[in-house]
């Protein structure tokens, strides 16, 4: 099984300690990207991941580059640009609830164009996932977005879309949502956030959002709405356990890869959230967007118990 990804990867300074920046305060240095960490938790579940994107020719990118092989997956795809440099963010946390401020402007990911993507990228691909990340950094990164899911469609390559709203990168949610519009008839399964959902959407229950979201011509929605699980299939399917937050980010990227990792074994749409809770677990119990993500061998065990064995692949 090999999954497809495309966006934008940056340093990350991740701070020590809680509250605002302040001369003197420690950081690490990380990186992270919605994609890339979608990609580094599929790796460890055993998929095949392959990751699409413009990096700058410089140590940042050499460091990204170097990490996501060492984590097994695939960048041969990845353009390094000597024009423009990899981008950054810089996070301030307090009390689990974790701010970021970019840096990213005209950064290498930003000239992201469908030519970055080769027919050749989507040989033996069974699913591609995508953001509105991505759509956000440029009109060529859009274009890419847009070209991608046309791609996956011929090929029959299943589709999945996280709308990962970020206010910081649009002029408002109305120009995000319109972004969305190409594309939504070539997603399979629509995964957000309830109060991006909200945002993006207009006010109501979790079921008019998701007949709002259908009705623009995504296939299936999976709307995630915090401790009590997530919505699929019209009905709110609850987490296996809850975990004691740390820092949010990265956990929805998490939780998309539990889901796919269930989806392409064939599970039904509520077993594929539940897998997507188990995952998302291990990053909201961790500072790095990928850093804490589970091996295998970490969550085979509750993956066993949420997940029908006669659908398990290892056994």
């Amino acid at each position: 099984m090999t999954v497809l990804t495309v966006g934008e990867t940056m340093a990350l300074f991740d701070p020590a300690r809680d509250g605002p920046p302040a001369t003197g305060s420690p950081y690490t240095l990380r990186f992270a990207g919605a994609e890339s960490n979608f990609a580094v938790a599929l790796a460890r579940l055993g998929v095949g991941a392959r990751w699409v994107s413009r990096l700058g020719d410089d140590p940042v990118g050499d460091l990204i580059v170097r990490t996501l092989e060492s984590e097994g997956v695939d960048t041969r795809w990845v353009t390094r640009d000597r024009e423009a440099g990899t981008g950054a963010f810089m996070k301030t946390r307090d009390r689990g609830r974790a701010h970021v401020q970019y840096f990213r402007r005209g950064s290498a990911a930003s000239r992201l164009v469908p030519g970055d993507l080769p027919d050749d990228a989507f040989a033996g691909v069974r699913a591609l996932h995508l953001t509105g990340i991505t759509q956000a950094l440029s009109d060529g990164a859009r274009a890419t977005v847009h070209h991608a899911a046309e791609c996956a469609g011929r090929l029959g390559v299943h589709v999945t879309f996280d709308a990962n709203f970020r206010p910081a990168l649009w002029r408002d949610a109305a120009e995000a949502r319109r972004a969305q519009d190409p594309v939504l008839p070539l997603v399979d399964w629509y995964l957000c956030g309830i109060e991006e959902a909200r945002a993006l959407w207009g006010p109501g229950t979790v079921e008019a959002l998701d007949a709002r979201i259908r009705g623009a011509g995504a296939r299936s929605v999976v709307i995630r709405v915090g401790e009590r699980g997530a919505f699929v299939t019209g009905r709110i399917v609850a987490p296996p356990q809850v975990v004691e937050v740390l820092d949010e980010i990265g956990a929805g990227d998490a939780f998309d890869a539990g889901f796919v990792y269930a989806l392409l074994l064939g599970h039904d749409p509520p077993h594929c959230v539940h897998a997507g809770h188990v995952v998302a677990a291990y990053a909201l119990r961790g500072t790095g967007d990928w850093e804490t993500l589970p091996h295998l061998a970490d969550v085979q065990q509750q993956l066993d118990a949420v997940l029908p064995r006669t659908r398990h692949p290892h056994r």
